[in-house]
C-alpha cells in the first residue's frame, strides 16, 4: 500500500480552524469534526485512506497540544484504541444513510467507558490531594 504524504497544508488549515479550542479529552470530538471536514475536501485520496489521514491529523494535533501528560495519554488512548476510527466510521455511515445501530452502541459504549475512567481517575487524584490534618 502506498504511503500517505504528510499533508502539511491540511494540518496548517486544521490548526488555524481549531486555534480557539483548548485541545483535550473533552474537546477531542470537536477537533474530530474539523478534521473530518478538512479530510473530506482532499480529492487525491478516497475511502480508508481518508480515515487514516484523519487519524494521523488528530494524532498530530494531540501530540503537539499543550496538555498535561495524563490528558495526552487519555487522548492518545482514545485514538489508539480505535474510538476515533470508529467515530469516523459512525459519522460517515450516518452521513451516507448507512447507520448500523449495533456499531453505534459499541462506539457509544467505548466513549462512555473512557469518560467514566477519566472521572474516576480525577476523583482519585482529588482525594489524594486532601490529606487529613493531625
Amino acid at each position: 500500500m502506498e504511503e500517505i504524504q504528510t499533508y502539511e497544508k491540511e494540518y496548517e488549515l486544521l490548526i488555524n480552524k481549531i486555534q480557539h479550542i483548548q485541545v483535550g479529552v473533552k474537546t477531542l470530538m470537536i477537533v474530530l469534526e474539523y478534521v473530518i471536514d478538512i479530510v473530506e475536501n482532499v480529492k487525491e485520496i478516497k475511502g480508508n485512506k481518508k480515515k487514516i489521514l484523519a487519524i494521523r491529523l488528530i494524532s498530530r494535533v494531540v501530540e503537539n497540544a499543550n496538555l498535561d501528560e495524563y490528558d495526552k495519554q487519555l487522548c492518545m488512548a482514545m485514538i489508539d484504541s480505535g474510538i476515533i476510527g470508529d467515530t469516523i466510521d459512525l459519522v460517515i455511515n450516518a452521513h451516507n444513510g448507512k447507520l448500523n445501530y449495533n456499531s453505534s452502541v459499541t462506539t457509544g459504549t467505548k466513549c462512555c467507558f473512557f469518560i467514566m475512567l477519566k472521572a474516576l481517575s480525577y476523583n482519585k487524584k482529588q482525594r489524594n490531594k486532601v490529606k487529613p490534618q493531625k
